[in-house]
């Protein structure tokens, strides 16, 4: 993946809209903050945030189809561009699955890059290094049912055989009203054992999380994984790799006493309950405080799409 610098060029002012279906993608809004605050240069950084969540009763994988959910995406990808970004980041597999279908995708008004590939190329590297080594991937259905990720990886040579997938339905849900609820161990546990059903392990155990929500999660995959199979289980996370790839070339240390001039907003369509918000809020803290704040004190706009 091309780096900021190069998908912005020498723009003095970098406006970047970061969006997801949900909360998920905000892991990666609070990661990237935290890399461009250490980075040298001078420019004015500004994030926002879309939640592209469509409607309080149902999110995109609830539609009937592949063709319904590119239908509404349309609608929240011309949203975004009120917002005058240099860039659109599709922190979502489920959109960056859905991108293709649209119509915005043919002719993008403003340069769009998704996690996809990132992903792809993660799991290349896993299964290149250890040839015995398996993979299984966790998504939400409109990914997993899309076969992308298995499809670009069998044309960079992988064999299908070693590649397992599951569609877990509703745990991004979950995850996005409270990433540290206790109820969510029961809901990977029901999703690894439908994944896992079939599966012969001899190397390495590679969790593929294909949905930026799961990231809160890993450590729950990876018990669960590790307990039912008795393998060793590495988590591969795209959310990281998509945030590094971005700001590659970027590190260096800011001069002393000085500051990145960095904004960071949150809009969503959908109302974002309190406890939602500090929920979620207090895994990013750690990362980015700016971020958590954004979230806090975020913009409804109930008419954005």
């Amino acid at each position: 993946m091309r780096s900021l610098p190069d998908l912005l060029g020498g723009k003095d002012d970098w406006r970047v809209v970061i969006t997801d279906s949900g909360l998920g993608g905000l892991s990666i809004c609070a990661e990237l903050e935290k890399r461009l605050r250490g980075a040298t240069g001078n420019r004015a950084i500004r994030l926002v945030y879309v939640n592209a969540w469509p409607d309080s009763r149902h999110g995109y994988n609830d539609l009937p189809d592949a063709a319904s959910r590119a239908a509404v995406l349309d609608k929240a990808l011309a949203a975004m561009t009120a917002f005058r970004p240099g860039l659109i980041l599709i922190a979502c597999n489920t959109l960056s699955v859905l991108y293709e279908l649209t119509e915005f995708s043919r002719a993008p008004a403003v340069p769009v890059a998704g996690i996809i590939e990132e992903g792809v190329d993660l799991f290349h590297r896993a299964l290149t290094r250890e040839p015995e080594g398996t993979l299984v991937l966790f998504g939400t259905r409109t990914t997993i049912e899309s076969g992308e990720h298995l499809r670009r990886l069998t044309r960079r040579g992988i064999d299908a055989r070693r590649v397992f997938a599951a569609a877990c339905h509703g745990l991004a849900g979950a995850v996005d009203k409270d990433p540290d609820s206790p109820g969510l161990a029961d809901l990977v546990e029901e999703c690894v054992s439908r994944a896992i059903k079939g599966m012969k392990v001899d190397g390495s155990l590679y969790a593929g999380l294909c949905c930026t929500h799961y990231s809160y999660i890993a450590d729950i995959f990876q018990t669960a994984l590790a307990r039912r199979t008795g393998a060793r289980v590495e988590i591969l996370d795209p959310n990281e790799h998509f945030v590094r790839s971005l700001t590659s070339g970027m590190e260096g240390v800011r001069p002393e006493g000085s500051e990145a001039d960095i904004a960071v907003e949150v809009v969503s369509k959908v109302e974002l309950g309190e406890a939602q918000r500090r929920a979620v809020a207090r895994r990013l803290e750690p990362m980015s405080a700016r971020t958590a704040r954004a979230l806090i004190e975020y913009t409804r706009i109930p008419e954005l799409f």
